[in-house]
């Protein structure tokens, strides 16, 4: 069972947290303030935590800074009010790995978990954050684990690459991009479209692509849930 943290100073909440993840076969340890989520943190062994950001005392962000702190590798979901993408976007750009929403459904839950363990996975079997192929012409761009410095090398190896049929980005469910990272792509999208090709992103997690759309990515390329969906529209504008 993975030992998970959970940090919120609403008791009626936390309480639903340690139900939830006890029926999904986690091993919860809740914390009622952000003191004593440290506390926690440092007496244990918490390769996931989940912290809300808004609490009285010390706030989510100063935890979610100090974990990585002394942690980096913990994966970090935050927990943010309804439709904060600002709030998240800075959070990601503290290395939260994740956000999700108040009011906290299973289904959302369940997702973010199931894209933290990947990332964890990925790490243990060291695979690339980025690879890049082709597929029926169009330069592919797959993204999994936590995109987070700059892409000038990327960038380099796309522009030898000469995308002609176009550029799709594809963003596994266990990846986790932050400021950098989106900014990163916003500049590889905008090299893409000065040499006359078009772009398209494929993300599935919802809360992604809310973030891409925050930041202004989907105003410079097209926006689809599969990849399948993005190499569609990719074609059809090739003919």
């Amino acid at each position: 069972m993975t030992d998970v943290l959970v940090i919120d100073d609403e008791r009626p909440t936390l309480a639903m947290f340690e139900l939830l993840l006890q029926a999904m076969g986690y091993k919860p340890k809740a914390a009622d303030s952000g003191e004593r989520g440290l506390e926690l943190f440092e007496q244990g062994d918490f390769p996931i935590v989940l912290t809300d950001i808004k609490m009285r005392g010390l706030g989510g962000m100063e935890v979610l800074s100090r974990i990585k702190a002394s942690r980096p590798e913990t994966e970090v979901i935050v927990i943010t009010g309804h439709g904060d993408v600002e709030l998240a976007l800075a959070a990601l750009n503290l290395k939260a790995a994740d956000f999700i929403d108040k009011p906290i459904s299973q289904e959302a839950l369940a997702s973010a978990l199931r894209r933290a363990e990947g990332r964890i996975s990925r790490r243990a079997d060291s695979k690339p954050v980025t690879v890049l192929r082709d597929a029926d012409g169009v330069t592919v761009l797959d993204i999994a684990g936590n995109l987070s410095t700059d892409l000038d090398q990327l960038a380099e190896d796309i522009d030898a690459a000469r995308p002609q049929a176009g550029l799709l980005i594809t963003v596994s469910e266990c990846a986790s991009i932050n400021g950098a990272g989106i900014e990163g792509l916003s500049r590889i999208i905008k090299e893409q479209t000065a040499r006359g090709g078009a772009s398209a992103i494929a993300c599935k997690p919802e809360n992604f692509r809310r973030v891409f759309e925050a930041a202004g990515l989907t105003a410079l390329a097209s926006l689809h849930e599969s990849e399948e969906d993005g190499l569609k529209f990719l074609l059809a504008k090739k003919a």
